[in-house]
């Protein structure tokens, strides 16, 4: 079973070497969680393999900008891409992509002579739409994956992508009217980076949009599941606007999703754009200042209660296995992996996983190293319990094991307390 260490209140300054705010350059005194020595939770591995090194999950505030965020674990061609097989976590389904197209298209009021440009932009699923309506686009995705992103028929341009980058990419391309980069920003080494890419490919008139996990749903519902590697900052709105305003732009709408846990969606112009700003905008600040008049209990009680959440997981997996009913899990995504190993939980507890994505089938979650199996395995042996891993996409995940649940089997999501559904 993997150890893990005890988290650190919020509140007791860390005693370790502290290393410097990766956004403002103060040292950071106060750990948010410390989850100890874990695998890189975005790579399956082969039966058999050793290739699942820990490495540390530390994630401090900044008593000063208040940014959350990890120190780099290992060297980069370490914490690297995942697999290209893997599902992104932010991929963007069909329904949503073309919600996402028609507002932009009728607000930016884009047409055959504008440009579309996405930086990182998964399966492309999204720029397919503007794509179909003869809309000019073009993707920007690291060389990681670049093979699995030119399979998508998208324009596309391959690199690392920054501040220098970007110029070379504006000189070549044009600046976009609309400029795309869902979850990009918290698996940037450096935020002013990026972010300056961002403006310097964007429009005078242009409109960025961005989306990426919301610090507050994390903090609220105890989403442990949530940290890994390869992110390094976890953030509000309140330091999305700081990074921004930084590079010259200007957040004028804002809105809180309920995707992946919890998103965060923004959408910014340049500082003199004639975007005005939308109620969305207050509405988030305001729930962002309500939770800071608490933040001693949201910021400091975070530990207490991930160790309450990871309790009562062990809890109930130590109570199933005693009175000898057999558990499986649904979902061989990140979420789950961490949850697993931050928890301590192998194939003692958890028999098989099972998943829809036949690449991961006959491989090991890194780890628990328990085995993924396709759902047909599970449909002819049902378990007693199946624990739904990636539980943010439980409604979607409930029709595909309605069979099982009418064999019987209980299912069940982990967070932010196990309970039935």
């Amino acid at each position: 079973m993997l150890s893990t260490q005890a988290a650190i209140p919020a509140g007791r300054p860390s005693t370790s070497t502290e290393p410097a705010c990766r956004l403002c350059g103060a040292r950071l005194h106060h750990t948010l969680i410390d989850l100890g020595s874990v695998p890189l939770a975005y790579r399956t591995i082969p039966t058999g393999s050793t290739d699942d090194q820990p490495y540390r999950l530390h994630a401090r505030i900044c008593d000063d900008c208040t940014l959350v965020q990890v120190e780099d674990v290992a060297e980069p061609e370490v914490v690297a891409a995942p697999e290209p097989h893997l599902s992104a976590d932010f991929a963007i389904g069909k329904d949503e992509a073309r919600r996402c197209f028609e507002t932009m298209r009728k607000r930016l009021r884009l047409d055959a002579g504008s440009l579309v440009i996405e930086v990182g932009g998964n399966d492309g699923t999204l720029l397919r739409q503007f794509q179909d309506a003869d809309i000019r686009v073009l993707r920007i995705e690291s060389p990681a994956n670049a093979a699995s992103a030119a399979e998508a028929g998208i324009p596309i341009e391959v690199g690392l992508f920054n501040a220098e980058t970007a110029m070379q990419i504006a000189v070549r391309h044009g600046c976009a009217d609309l400029v795309i980069a869902n979850n990009v920003l918290p698996h940037a080494r450096d935020l002013f980076d990026l972010a300056a890419g961002l403006a310097c490919i964007l429009r005078p008139n242009g409109v960025l949009t961005l989306q990426t996990p919301h610090l507050l749903s994390m903090l609220q519902k105890a989403q442990f599941d949530a940290f890994r590697h390869d992110a390094y900052t976890y953030l509000s709105l309140r330091v999305l606007e700081h990074v921004l305003r930084s590079v010259g732009l200007r957040v004028f709408d804002a809105e809180r999703l309920p995707d992946h846990g919890g998103s965060l969606r923004v959408q910014a112009c340049h500082v003199v754009g004639p975007h005005a700003a939308r109620p969305g905008l207050k509405a988030v600040r305001l729930a962002e200042g309500a939770a800071d008049v608490s933040r001693q209990d949201l910021y400091a009680g975070f530990s207490d209660r991930v160790a309450a959440a990871q309790d009562d997981i062990r809890g109930f997996l130590a109570n199933r296995r005693s009175a000898g009913r057999r558990v499986a899990g649904y979902g061989a995504a990140v979420r789950g992996a961490m949850l697993l190993n931050c928890c301590g939980i192998t194939r003692a507890e958890i028999a098989a996983i099972a998943d829809p994505d036949p690449a991961k089938h006959g491989r090991l979650l890194p780890g628990s190293r328990i085995p993924i199996v396709p759902l047909e395995v599970l449909m002819a042996d049902p378990p007693d319990d199946v624990i739904i891993l990636p539980w943010p996409s439980v409604a979607e995940i409930l029709l595909k094991l309605m069979p099982l649940r009418q064999l019987g089997t209980q299912l069940w999501t982990p967070i932010p307390r196990i309970a039935r559904v």
